[in-house]
């Protein structure tokens, strides 16, 4: 017997391939620390570290000689965070940016990446930084000189790891939302999947807007630093969602929070409109709500904890948020004290998150899948019919329930195999099994198509069929009779010439109190069908 590739075999390749994806990493970072051939080639870059800084109340200038080199460029870039740049060499004013407020509902620019062509071998620079915000008036870019090949590629170099964690992060969000959609047409679920796909995307949009490179391939200034504010307070709702789902955790507490957080964001969007201050100004209080999230979290996974309450899935996810917490911590105290970039640790943080609960989450929509596909297996067996392949009399049954709860427009037919008992009697239960099949196989050839068939006794069928009034019941019937004509002269294996007693009647309100009468005048018709071809038998016999 053949055995497929076992389970551990899939996890030594994926330890392997996560071992090699680490090993480049590292000959990556040695290779760009070690190679010193990059200094003399095109794609060289230097930083520009010999100069004085001086801070004013409402200004911070830098100055210093720069001396051009041939071989490295002569362009000197550097990237500005909500900052108004002038360049000036000796008393001219060679670079601006912006040259007038391009933002109409904030003072700030924006996130920018300036370049400026420097025009002497030796330039007396004098670079005045201005900024609405006094935190950004008093940092010190760093200052980068190369050419227009050289620069570019540098900057894509030097943070192209967060910038692939971000589209990592993207990737599955968009993959556990697809899944989600895809599982969910089959079972119910929870919607894990589809909140921490939300969340994966938000994440990744507020991520991905604040990589440099982002401002680098957009060039739109405003745009990315719009969207790194509102989809950072876009996060915590689906978040919490997420996590309240995830815990399956009922308590009021949830929804409070997702209360004061829509607040949150009503107000900082109408303070932003209305011009009363933007929403740098307001930053901190999304900070307040991750902050108020982390330790609603930590409480409520304790009570949990305490109860017994899916004490192991519950522990998983606090390693988790323990490892996202302090990302969140360091990126707050970074980003007021300028102290800390935790651009790629944060990121690789909440990538890890995602990978871990995303997994834990599949996982469980797997079970569900295979659990909802067996149910309806065992579902489709008990409503079918062994010998034919019908609909049986209990799934008639439940259906016909259906339909008596607005019949209208619904049509009976009642059909009856004649000559079945004889057939059993004479020729063995073996031809009788033959005549039911042979006969149920034109049934539903001719008729599923508009309805539903069933097997409802030995040699008893009824079709239902909803909005019959478009359909020409008396072509069908033409079709039924034509067809058992065919299999007569055709199918040599049967004894017994086939014979479909049938009739059939749609419901009307003013005749029928119920759907069971139109079913009894449907009967009716049928058993005036099978005397009529019983008398058209003997004729032919005699």
């Amino acid at each position: 017997m053949n055995e497929g590739i076992k389970k551990r075999n899939y996890i030594v390749y994926a330890l392997a391939c996560v071992a090699i994806c680490i090993f480049l990493l590292f000959i990556y970072l040695y290779d760009k620390a070690t190679d010193t051939r990059q200094q003399q080639s095109a794609y060289a870059v230097t930083e520009w570290t010999d100069y004085s800084k001086n801070f004013y109340m409402k200004k911070t200038v830098v100055s210093g000689t720069l001396s051009v080199d041939a071989s490295v460029g002569s362009v000197l870039a550097f990237y500005s965070v909500h900052q108004n740049v002038k360049v000036y060499v000796g008393s001219t004013l060679i670079y601006q940016y912006p040259i007038a407020n391009n933002n109409p509902l904030s003072e700030s620019p924006g996130y920018c990446w300036n370049f400026i062509n420097l025009p002497y071998n030796n330039n007396k620079l004098e670079i005045v930084i201005t900024s609405p915000y006094k935190s950004y008036q008093k940092n010190i870019p760093t200052f980068y000189v190369g050419n227009e090949f050289s620069l570019p590629a540098h900057i894509i170099t030097e943070n192209i790891l967060p910038f692939a964690l971000c589209i990592i992060m993207f990737v599955l969000g968009f993959v556990l939302v697809a899944y989600h959609l895809f599982v969910s047409r089959n079972i119910s679920t929870s919607g894990k999947l589809l909140k921490l796909g939300i969340f994966s995307l938000f994440l990744s949009v507020w991520s991905i807007n604040e990589c440099s490179i982002t401002t680098l391939i957009l060039k739109n200034n405003l745009v990315t630093s719009y969207l790194a504010f509102l989809s950072l307070m876009l996060l915590c709702f689906p978040f919490a969602v997420f996590v309240q789902t995830f815990y399956e955790d009922d308590s009021k507490i949830w929804n409070w929070f997702c209360k004061i957080n829509l607040l949150q964001i009503i107000i900082c969007m109408v303070l932003q409109f209305t011009g009363v201050t933007d929403l740098r100004n307001t930053l901190w209080t999304t900070h307040v709500i991750m902050c108020l999230l982390a330790l609603i979290i930590i409480v409520q996974s304790y009570l949990l904890i305490k109860n017994g309450v899916h004490a192991h899935t519950i522990k998983v996810h606090m390693f988790c948020i323990v490892i996202c917490a302090l990302t969140l911590l360091m990126d707050i105290v970074g980003f007021y004290s300028g102290s800390w970039d935790g651009n790629t640790f944060g990121r690789l943080g909440f990538l890890t998150y995602i990978i871990v609960l995303g997994l834990s989450s599949a996982r469980e929509s797997a079970s569900l899948m295979k659990m909802g596909q067996e149910a309806n297996a065992y579902q489709t067996l008990a409503y079918t019919d062994q010998m034919t392949g019908l609909h049986n009399r209990t799934c008639f049954n439940v259906d016909f329930a259906r339909l008596s709860e607005n019949p209208t427009d619904v049509t009976v037919i009642d059909f009856d195999l004649n000559n079945l008992k004889y057939t059993n009697d004479t020729y063995g239960h073996s031809a009788g099994d033959l005549y039911i099949k042979s006969c149920s196989k034109i049934i539903y050839e001719i008729f599923n198509g508009i309805g539903r068939c069933y097997r409802v006794g030995g040699d008893e069928f009824v079709a239902l069929i909803e909005k019959s009034s478009a359909i020409d019941m008396t072509h069908y019937m033409a079709m039924l009779e034509s067809s058992v004509d065919a299999s007569n002269r055709e199918n040599k294996n049967l004894r017994m010439k086939m014979q479909i007693a049938y009739g059939y009647a749609v419901y009307t309100s003013d005749v029928d109190k119920n759907l069971e009468d139109t079913y009894n005048r449907a009967d009716k018709m049928m058993y005036e069908n099978k005397k009529a071809k019983k008398e058209q038998q003997k004729f032919e016999r005699s």
